[in-house]
């Protein structure tokens, strides 16, 4: 046997021979250390990031809700005489989109407008109105005509304070050969469904709550029969899956966070946001004014800013 494996063998025999000595000492000795070592975990302190509270959790997931309370007739008139202020201020002939929109989204239509001769803003209508956590808002369509039948609906979501136009967003747009519909300052309101929203939602949380239907959550007929329960249509069962999905078993994850009435269609749109591991996920819950009551409930943020026909 060479020098160097005499050496190697002699290494590896010191160090078993140290291990099967502590192995022993801490067999022996085992209570006296578990003791030990429970005292100084005891004493230590841990850094404050690394705790996470239950309560401190929840918070994190809490949706601010929206005021559902209020004079209907009120907030209309409201929202028209916002409407009429963007309508005078606007002229068609001086096309002066600053008038009613934010200066970098007028910027943006008039270069839209201006990108073809004979194209032009012919006027302004309302597609509706309502109120979320930021304020009341309405969404106005800027109606683009030009030398063919189609007419171009820029739409902005518009927030206001009585006849102050506080800021817009751009929404969407589409084209159509007709003009979309406003909302008609004489037609009756209806029923708008806020007083009856909370109810219904809790109603919706009730039929999602049975124990068993989270394993089953992929079995469409079991939510299109919760669904027919509710008064919802069968396509509601996907939203009502991804509600069950989102929440966190006790759906205080979510809220309605705004809502928007309409006359075309005649509906009430309240959006629903469900907050799961800092995710805000979007539905949207209409109840029909003609009806008076709820019969959708569709995944994703609806409103006349999407929606071609409003």
């Amino acid at each position: 046997m060479t020098k160097a494996k005499k050496w190697r063998l002699w290494r590896w025999g010191i160090a078993l021979a140290i291990i099967l000595i502590l192995g022993t000492v801490g067999f022996v000795r085992r209570t006296q250390i578990a003791a030990g070592l429970s005292n100084w975990l005891t004493q230590q302190t841990i850094p404050f990031n690394w705790v996470v509270s239950p309560d401190a959790a929840a918070a994190q997931e809490t949706v601010k809700g929206v005021s559902l309370d209020g004079n209907d007739a009120k907030q209309r008139a409201s929202a028209l005489a916002a409407f009429s202020e963007a309508q005078q201020r606007f002229i068609v002939a001086d096309q002066n989109y600053t008038t009613f929109l934010a200066p970098a989204e007028a910027k943006r239509l008039k270069k839209w407008v201006t990108d073809k001769p004979y194209q032009y803003i012919s006027d302004l209508t309302l597609l509706g109105y309502g109120r979320d956590t930021q304020g009341d808002f309405l969404y106005l369509s800027a109606n683009r005509y030009q030398d063919t039948p189609t007419i171009w609906s820029y739409r902005y979501r518009i927030y206001y304070q009585g006849d102050r136009l506080l800021s817009s967003y751009y929404a969407g747009r589409f084209e159509d050969t007709v003009q979309p519909q406003f909302i008609a300052p004489k037609v009756g309101l209806g029923t708008p469904g806020n007083a009856t929203a909370v109810n219904f939602l809790t109603q919706i949380k009730n039929g999602l709550s049975r124990a068993d239907l989270y394993e089953k959550i992929n079995d469409r007929s079991l939510f299109v029969g919760i669904a027919r329960q509710l008064g919802l249509d069968d396509a509601s069962a996907a939203g009502l899956q991804e509600y069950l999905r989102r929440s966190n078993g006790k759906f205080n994850n979510s809220a309605i966070t705004g809502y928007t009435i309409t006359d075309a269609p005649r509906v009430t749109r309240f959006s629903l946001v469900v907050k799961k591991s800092g995710t805000r996920y979007p539905l949207t819950l209409s109840f029909d004014r003609n009806k008076s009551k709820f019969t959708q409930l569709r995944m994703g943020n609806v409103n006349p800013g999407n929606q071609k026909n409003g």
